[in-house]
């Protein structure tokens, strides 16, 4: 396999230990050269300062950050444009800053984009797994976790660092030698994870654009587009969940913080004006996931 280097698009507002685990599980878990492009939507907890220190060290490193600051907090779509805008690698992922990594993480993706850089590729998690049941017990598994370990952090006196890194210990044991807990024959199913998306940078020539600032549900409406171009042309792929491979998604942790508002009034359209119900039904790939 050729050594590709990848380009990290990365939005934040605030969640400045959320911020220093992201760092700390890419930096020491990506094996492969990498820019990290850290989108700032006006942090005022520290995140900015913490990034701007990244930039300066990291500079003329094989895993270096580029930080931009906006003076406004703004939509996720609008985020990855502006990232995309600075990108120079071959390899584009979409990374929330809500995720922990295993060593070795984007080495499949690498492998699959080099058969076919048409693919959008996602990592599995708790929620996409071959099954409803399998989702729904990982994803009751993290709730139960999330809750006790706020109970341990005001207990002991923990810091909120150490209290995500305890619950990422609790949902899955050692982190040095983790293993997907995915069970599945399969290598990979139809699907996409919106807080970790692969793709190859010239997917746009074919694809066309890749984020609509007026579309929220920025994961739901990529995969729509692409099943869409599957439908009339079956040698374009439908964007695939790799099952061996695992992102831990911190999202019900991340969901309950406090964001400031958008600058500007932004009316999205849903899903269903976009493509019609019907079409959402047909096309999306949670509709044909087996209960169990």
């Amino acid at each position: 396999m050729i050594v590709k280097s990848l380009s990290i698009i990365t939005a934040i507002h605030n969640g400045l230990p959320m911020n220093q685990l992201f760092w700390k599980a890419l930096s020491q878990n990506t094996q492969t050269p990498f820019e990290l492009i850290i989108i700032d939507n006006h942090s005022t907890d520290g995140s900015e300062v913490f990034f701007k220190d990244l930039a300066k060290n990291t500079y003329g490193s094989d895993k270096t950050v580029v930080h931009i600051r906006n003076n406004f907090n703004q939509p996720y779509p609008h985020s990855q444009i502006q990232g995309m805008r600075e990108a120079k690698n071959e390899i584009l992922c979409f990374l929330n800053n809500d995720i922990w990594m295993p060593r070795g993480w984007e080495l499949p993706f690498l492998t699959k984009l080099e058969e076919n850089p048409l693919l959008i590729l996602s990592p599995s998690g708790q929620e996409a797994q071959p099954t409803q049941i399998q989702s729904d017990q990982l994803k009751k598994r993290w709730k139960n976790i999330i809750f006790i370990s706020k109970i341990w952090r005001k207990v002991l006196g923990k810091s909120e660092e150490e209290r995500l890194w305890m619950a990422l210990r609790w949902m899955y044991g050692s982190l040095e030698c983790f293993v997907s807990p995915t069970k599945a024959s399969e290598e990979a199913m139809n699907g996409i994870k919106g807080d970790s998306v692969i793709c190859h940078r010239d997917l746009p020539k074919v694809l066309g654009d890749l984020w609509d600032p007026e579309i929220e549900a920025a994961d739901w409406h990529l995969y729509l587009k692409a099943a869409s171009l599957n439908e009339k042309n079956k040698e374009f792929p439908l964007p695939q969940v790799l099952l061996k491979s695992y992102i831990h998604h911190f999202g019900r942790y991340s969901a309950k913080q406090f964001y400031e508002p958008y600058r500007n009034p932004v009316k999205f359209r849903k899903i269903e004006e976009v493509w019609g119900e019907d079409t959402v039904k047909r096309l999306w790939w949670g509709s044909y996931l087996p209960k169990s």
